[in-house]
C-alpha cells in the first residue's frame, strides 16, 4: 500500500512542474525609405507639371483658334458683304457739262463716291450741285459731316496717335428687284440708296466696344422734283405700290407705305470690335483705259479735304477704291506678346500702335483685312 502511494506522489510531483516556454518569430514587414518617398514625390511632381503644361497649351489653342473663328464669322463675312456693296459704287451716275457719266469724281451728279453736296445757292435757289444732286436732309442742305472724309469726326479709333477712323460714304441706283442696303432693307427697282460707313461705340454689348456700322438712305430720283426749290427730301421715301397679280396664283395688291431713312443715325452695326477703318481712293488722268493700258496709271491717295478737292481731282477720276480694318475677336486670348508690343499696317498707316487706353486692357486676337475695288462704270468716257 505504501509503494503505491509512493507512486501516486511521484505522479504528482510532476504535473506541477514549469511549463514550457514558447517562442514566436515576427516576420520584418519592409516600407518605404525616406529616400525612396522623395524620388517618388518628386517624380509624381514632375507629372503633374507635364500634365498641367499639356492642359495649359491645350487650353491656350483653343481659345486662338475660337477667337480665330470668330474673327473669321464676324470680319470676313461683313467684309464680303461690303464689297459687295462697293462694287455697284457708280451705278446711276450722270454726266456733267464737260464730263459723262463715266467719269467719276466730287463734280459728278448722282456719283457714286459721295464727296459734295449741294448748299442750295442761287436766286432762285438751286440744289443741282455735286454728288447729291437735287437732294436735301430735312428741309435744309445735307450736312457735310455725312459725306466721305478722311479721319472723321463720326468715325472713332484704337489706335494711338489716330483718333478717328475714316468715314466713307456711297451711292447708287438699284435696277433690279431683290437687291438691300447695308442695313437689311429692301431697295426698289430704279430707286438710290446712299450708304455711310463709320466707326462708332456698340453699345448693345458688355463691355461697350467700338464696330463698323452703316447707315443708309433710299430715295428715288425725279428730275423736276431735284430741280426745284424743294428738291429731294432724303428724310423719308415712298414705296411703289404693287398691284394684284390676277393670274394663278394669285397675290393681292400691296399699297404704297412710307418709310424713313437713317442716314444721319447711328447705324446698323454689321462687322463688331472694329479698332479702326481705312479708305483710300484710286485715282487716275488716264483716258483710254482699254486701248493705252501701258501707260494706265492710279494712285491711291486719302480721301481728300473738302479744301482740296478742285486740285485733287479736277482733272482725274476715281477709279478704283481701297479700305482696310483691323478686326480683333470676341473675347481675350492668353498670349505671350503684351498689347504695347502689337504693330499694325492698315493701308497706308504703317506700324500702328493701340491706343494706351487699349493696351493696358485685355489682349485680344487682332488681324488686318484689306482689298481693293475696282469700281464699274468708272474707267470708259472721256
Amino acid at each position: 500500500m505504501n509503494s503505491k502511494h509512493h507512486s501516486s506522489s511521484c505522479s504528482s510531483t510532476s504535473n506541477n512542474s514549469a511549463p514550457a516556454v514558447k517562442v514566436v518569430t515576427f516576420n520584418r514587414v519592409k516600407g518605404f525609405t525616406l529616400v525612396e518617398l522623395m524620388i517618388s514625390l518628386v517624380l509624381g511632381l514632375l507629372i503633374s507639371a507635364a500634365a498641367l503644361q499639356i492642359f495649359y497649351t491645350s487650353s491656350v489653342n483653343s481659345r486662338r483658334q475660337e477667337a480665330s473663328s470668330q474673327i473669321q464669322d464676324n470680319a470676313t463675312f461683313g467684309f464680303s458683304q461690303i464689297q459687295q456693296h462697293l462694287r455697284r459704287t457708280n451705278y446711276g451716275a450722270k454726266s456733267t457739262g464737260v464730263f459723262n457719266e463715266f467719269f467719276m469724281n466730287h463734280l459728278t451728279p448722282q456719283g457714286g463716291v459721295v464727296l459734295t453736296a449741294p448748299t442750295g445757292t442761287g436766286s432762285p435757289v438751286s440744289w443741282l450741285q455735286g454728288n447729291l444732286s437735287g437732294l436735301v436732309l430735312d428741309g435744309a442742305a445735307i450736312p457735310a459731316a455725312l459725306l466721305s472724309s478722311n479721319a472723321s469726326a463720326n468715325s472713332t479709333s484704337n489706335l494711338a496717335g489716330i483718333t478717328n477712323s475714316d468715314q466713307l460714304t456711297i451711292q447708287y441706283r438699284s435696277d433690279r428687284e431683290g437687291t438691300f442696303d447695308c442695313e437689311g432693307a429692301a431697295i426698289p427697282e430704279g430707286f438710290y440708296v446712299i450708304e455711310r460707313y463709320f466707326v462708332r461705340t456698340d453699345t448693345t454689348v458688355t463691355p461697350n466696344a467700338l464696330g463698323l456700322a452703316c447707315a443708309s438712305a433710299i430715295y428715288n430720283y425725279n428730275e423736276t422734283t431735284a430741280g426745284s426749290q424743294t428738291g429731294i427730301d432724303i428724310t423719308s421715301y415712298t414705296v411703289p405700290a404693287v398691284p394684284a397679280v390676277t393670274t394663278t396664283p394669285t397675290a393681292p395688291a400691296v399699297a404704297a407705305s412710307v418709310k424713313n431713312n437713317n442716314l444721319a443715325g447711328t447705324g446698323t452695326i454689321i462687322i463688331p470690335n472694329v479698332d479702326y477703318f481705312r479708305a483710300t481712293l484710286g485715282i487716275s488722268s488716264s483716258r483710254d483705259f482699254a486701248t493705252d493700258p501701258e501707260n494706265l496709271t492710279i494712285a491711291y491717295v486719302p480721301i481728300p479735304a473738302a479744301a482740296s478737292l478742285a486740285t485733287v481731282l479736277d482733272t482725274r477720276r476715281i477709279v478704283s477704291l481701297q479700305i482696310g480694318i483691323l478686326a480683333r475677336s470676341n473675347n481675350p486670348t492668353a498670349t505671350a506678346q503684351n498689347n504695347s508690343d502689337l504693330q499694325f499696317t492698315v493701308l497706308d498707316k504703317v506700324d500702328a500702335e493701340l491706343s494706351d487706353t487699349v493696351a493696358a486692357g485685355p489682349t485680344y486676337l487682332r488681324n488686318v483685312y484689306e482689298t481693293t475695288i475696282l469700281l464699274r462704270n468708272a474707267r470708259g468716257g472721256l
